[in-house]
């Protein structure tokens, strides 16, 4: 009984050996499962400093000229030109490039408008042409005094040169008075009708027609936005219409008186 019992006890030992040996090198169940690729994760950029960004944002704007390739003593901060439009970085090489076109215009600067430029516009403008009157009238005699007169006109205009204002006034100052035969006489007067004789003249022979006519000089001021009133160098003139004038010869007449 004892031999049947060890053997019992040895076959025993032999299965329940073998299970710890199979569960000592397979602990758990193997199964395959199906694999799944897991998302792809977000690629994280290093942020870039602002001098890069400006750098790359003007890439392909050319630089303003005389504003790039400045020296400079040291790192400085990002600037604007003297116009306060245009934006300018420092470089790794220590120089300073600006990019693009001012967003302001640049101020005006004193004398961009010349009296030469304002003189050039009145003559374009021009002075008013005076009528030449005449006294008797359509015909005169020789020696007589023929009366001349002319009515003068106050001229002012306002106009607009180079982004500025400009008043304008022009009075005259000389009367130039062609009497159609060759000859002319100046005045500072414009005449006056009969009997007033301020401007006269006496013709020496007969035609059956001349032509007078009057050249008036004008002085003219300017002002510009508004300040003070200055003259300009040089004065205008505007000649006249001519008339028509018969100059007649007097014939002595006998009578028995």
């Amino acid at each position: 009984m004892r031999s049947v019992a060890n053997a019992t006890l040895t076959l025993v030992l032999l299965v329940f050996g073998t299970q710890i040996a199979q569960a000592d090198e397979y602990p758990f169940t193997l199964r395959t499962e199906p694999t799944t690729t897991p998302p792809p994760q977000p690629t994280v950029t290093p942020r870039k400093k602002d001098s890069d960004l400006l750098l790359e944002a003007v890439a392909g704007v050319p630089p303003v000229p005389g504003l790039q390739n400045t020296p400079v003593s040291g790192p400085k901060p990002i600037e604007r030109n003297a116009w306060g439009g245009v934006p300018c970085v420092d470089l790794p090489d220590g120089t300073t490039q600006c990019f693009g076109q001012p967003a302001i215009a640049p101020p005006r600067k004193p004398g961009e408008l010349t009296p030469g430029q304002i003189l050039r516009a009145t003559r374009k403008i021009g002075m008013p042409r005076l009528k030449i009157n005449i006294q008797p009238g359509t015909a005169t005699l020789v020696n007589l005094d023929t009366i001349f007169y002319a009515r003068p006109q106050l001229f002012q205009r306002t106009i607009t040169l180079l982004g500025y204002t400009i008043d304008l006034v022009a009075s005259p100052t000389r009367y130039t008075w062609r009497h159609g035969d060759g000859t002319a006489h100046t005045t500072t007067k414009p005449g006056n009708p009969y009997p007033s004789k301020d401007v006269t003249y006496r013709y020496q022979k007969p035609s059956k027609r001349v032509s007078p006519s009057v050249d008036v000089t004008y002085r003219v001021r300017y002002r510009v936005d508004g300040a003070g009133w200055q003259t300009l160098s040089q004065t205008l003139t505007a000649s006249g219409p001519t008339g028509d004038l018969e100059v007649k010869e007097a014939t002595p007449v006998l009578t028995g008186n």
